[in-house]
């Protein structure tokens, strides 16, 4: 019991110590953390197709909100490299950067703007994009390679073997990079930070609807399988979130 009451409590506003003098880095002077994590150095970049190059879909709001579903099916199609822009754009590609780091302005909000998160991507089957690992990097809008290699088996063991995540075209998995966040907020920014993720996510179920396709979130994963996928350390950096995206 006494774990669920913490985790309860975790929940709650507890607004009293929100209003307590709190001693994040940001408060006593020091700098801010990188909005996007560098690429490795010599890395093959890839330019993704620009916004205002796309043939944006029109999407009827009220219809994708009250038709949003979880989907598990896919139906092989391919996906296009736009498409793929389109869904990177649409959640969390950086549209403004505010003073030095201090914020950034993306399509999902986000607590103090601070964005405390990376893409990293398993692409499975999309046009012009050879199957692997990739990073997004939201300030250039352009995917770092990691691997040209595509490893079924470790996918669907990396979320418990969740199988119909192999037939998505493109496996998104977000991780957080926490003291992005906690630089401003300190312990005040860890729930501020699962409520972020919830908004990213919304936005990617609405845009996969854009483009005929649906969006599945995963909850239950095993963290040190996915972070091994893209070599993340599980302390600074680690899986929170995974979204499969496929064609209907």
């Amino acid at each position: 019991m006494k774990n669920i009451e913490f985790n309860r409590n975790f929940m709650k506003a507890n607004y009293d110590s929100w209003k307590k003098p709190s001693s994040s880095d940001q408060m006593i002077g020091k700098p801010a953390p990188p909005l996007q994590k560098a690429p490795k150095q010599n890395a093959d970049l890839i330019s993704l197709p620009m916004p205002s190059d796309l043939e944006i879909p029109h999407v009827d709001l009220y219809k994708a909100l009250v038709e949003r579903r979880s989907v598990r099916q896919y139906s092989g199609k391919t996906m296009t490299l736009g498409e793929l822009s389109y869904l990177l754009d649409s959640t969390c590609r950086i549209q403004k950067v505010l003073g030095d780091n201090i914020a950034s302005f993306r399509p999902a909000p986000s607590g103090g703007a601070r964005h405390p998160f990376e893409t990293y991507l398993i692409v499975n089957n999309i046009e012009g994009l050879e199957n692997g690992h990739y990073h997004y990097l939201p300030l250039t809008h352009q995917l770092e390679v990691l691997s040209k290699k595509s490893d079924e088996t470790a996918l669907v063991e990396s979320v418990n073997g969740q199988k119909f995540t192999a037939g998505a075209n493109v496996v998104f998995y977000l991780s957080a990079i926490p003291y992005r966040a906690e630089w401003r907020y300190g312990l005040k920014s860890h729930k501020v930070m699962l409520i972020d993720l919830g908004h990213l996510g919304q936005n990617l179920y609405l845009a996969a609807e854009g483009i005929h396709a649906g969006a599945c979130a995963i909850a239950s994963y095993d963290q040190e399988k996915s972070d091994a996928l893209f070599e993340l350390d599980g302390v600074d950096e680690f899986i929170v979130y995974i979204v499969p995206v496929g064609k209907k």
